[in-house]
C-alpha cells in the first residue's frame, strides 16, 4: 500500500478544508502526534491516511460524527 503524504500545515489546511490555525491548534495539542511521520526544523510531513485516522478517533471521542 502507498502512503499518501502532505507536507506542511497549510496544504494540510488546504486538503481538510479547515485553518492553518486549527491544524496549529490540533498539533499543539496532541490530536494529530501519530500522523506526523518528519518534523525536521520548519518542515513537516503528515502521513494522510494517519490524519484521518486521528480526526475520526477525536471526533468519535467527542461523540460527533466524523466530517471525513
Amino acid at each position: 500500500m502507498e502512503r499518501t503524504t502532505i507536507t506542511g500545515n497549510k496544504a494540510l489546511a488546504e486538503k481538510l478544508g479547515v485553518s492553518s490555525k486549527t491544524i496549529q491548534n490540533w498539533k499543539k495539542s496532541g490530536v494529530l502526534s501519530i500522523a506526523i511521520l518528519v518534523e525536521y526544523g520548519r518542515t513537516i510531513i503528515y502521513d494522510l491516511d494517519k490524519v484521518y485516522e486521528c480526526l475520526h478517533h477525536k471526533t468519535a471521542k467527542q461523540g460527533r460524527r466524523a466530517a471525513v
